[in-house]
């Protein structure tokens, strides 16, 4: 079997303006393949799907898009040949075409996306923890900053649709986070003469890819009024598994878990929900708080089942020993206790690998055990909602603090209910008592 070389992957984003003529729709593709272009993200194709199938050649393997009508000006998804990406399933709905799958055994979801700022609901469940949306948002997200000259800061409706998007699907502007003042545009209007520079065209990511971000650059205007946006990023490794810690859903059972989880979400409130702390700093400190302290509830945990497991072997073996010089009804009582004991400790391991691997295994069990839910992570859509449902006062403040992820926390409870609902049905149907 032969090892796939893991190398960084260069994303690049460029409003074309149509790719109609013969002659610019070559300059575009060979532009991208100079530029060493993995993944190219196209706005503006202006194709029909027989134009944009047409496109699959060369150093061009795969081809997604959103072809052109009355509802879309034509995106496109450009995949390089030799990257190894296993499609899974692409979203199609007018100004953006999405594809989600895996890349290096790692699911990701890529974005081509024209205009929209607003989602639908349903558009949560297509998110991965690897998470890129690239393309021409046409909107600043900080107008004194964003154009020229210098304006007094001031939110259009556009920008603050463009805010809440990215809070809502915890996005990310890459190149902005890393040049916090410098002073850019990507966007040339010739109508426009006293505004006509804008920063328009955005990387804009999960989490998980902002720490895995290597470079990210405006690069020259030549072939089109946009500038090509370009990011760097370093791939997953081969075995994900490896890395990602994930909860097991059968804790979620357990009344000491769920006891323990309240004392320690009060704890961080009462010590961090102070005045100058935004929500969203509050909730990604939380996110990674509460788990860690899941961590150490769980390692506690399973120490103490080995524990339990160990005395139980040496007590069967003892007692077994003493049954055999002295076979009565009372040894032998004893020893069918322990081994019962052992049994039951030995059914609710196998049970929770057994719910844990249906969680979280590509291919097995219902969609909604899958972790599809990435920048909304299974862990933190299932913790929220416990401490919701149990009405812990803290949760419906902090939760009501969150003007503009209300449409987030709406996802985390549908997501929730759904799993427990699933996860307390199949258990029953497929887990029976020993």
């Amino acid at each position: 079997m032969t090892m796939v070389q893991i190398q960084k992957v260069k994303i690049i984003s460029l409003n074309v303006k149509g790719l109609g003529h013969v002659v610019k729709r070559q300059k575009i593709i060979s532009f991208l393949k100079r530029a060493n272009a993995q993944i190219a993200l196209q706005q503006e194709t202006q194709l029909t799907e027989v134009e944009h199938i047409k496109l699959r050649r060369g150093w061009i393997g795969q081809v997604f898009y959103s072809s052109f009508n009355s509802h879309s000006m034509g995106e496109a998804i450009f995949i390089q040949k030799k990257l190894p990406f296993n499609l899974e399933e692409i979203i199609d709905e007018g100004r953006f075409v999405i594809i989600s799958g895996f890349l290096y055994g790692e699911g990701i979801l890529i974005g081509s996306v024209y205009g929209p700022n607003t989602f639908e609901p349903s558009f949560f469940s297509h998110l991965t923890p690897f998470t890129v949306l690239g393309g021409d948002f046409k909107s600043v997200q900080d107008a004194s900053i964003d154009q020229p000259p210098p304006k007094q800061a001031f939110t259009t409706k556009k920008t603050a649709r463009l805010k809440e998007l990215c809070a809502d699907l915890g996005l990310f502007d890459v190149w902005r986070i890393r040049n916090p003042r410098e002073k850019d545009y990507t966007f040339y209007s010739h109508p426009h003469p006293h505004q006509s520079l804008w920063r328009i065209d955005y990387f804009l990511v999960s989490t998980e890819v902002m720490d895995r971000v290597k470079a990210c650059s405006i690069e020259i205007r030549t072939l089109s009024d946009h500038n090509p946006v370009s990011i760097t990023v370093s791939p997953p490794y081969l075995d994900p598994s490896s890395r990602h810690w994930r909860l097991n859903p059968s804790l979620l059972s357990s009344p000491p878990f769920l006891d323990f989880l309240e004392k320690q979400w009060e704890l961080f409130m009462s010590t961090n929900n102070t005045p100058g702390i935004t929500p969203s700093l509050l909730w990604e400190t939380a996110k990674a708080f509460i788990m860690g302290s899941i961590i150490s509830f769980t390692a506690a945990h399973k120490r103490d089942t080995i524990r339990k497991q160990l005395e139980l072997e040496h007590l069967i073996e003892d007692l077994e020993n003493t049954f055999k010089s002295s076979p009565s009804k009372q040894n032998l009582k004893k020893l069918e206790s322990a081994r019962s004991a052992l049994n039951q400790l030995l059914t609710s391991k196998a049970e929770a690998s057994i719910l844990f691997d249906r969680c979280y295994t590509p291919g097995k069990g219902n969609n909604e055990h899958k972790t599809r839910g990435g920048v909304i992570s299974f862990t933190s859509s299932l913790v929220i909602y416990f401490l919701y449902r149990n009405n812990i006062p803290t949760i419906h403040h902090f939760i009501n603090k969150l003007q503009n992820t209300k449409l987030r926390a709406k996802y985390y409870f549908t997501l929730a209910d759904t799993v427990v609902q699933n996860t307390n049905t199949w258990t029953s149907r497929h887990i029976s008592p020993t």
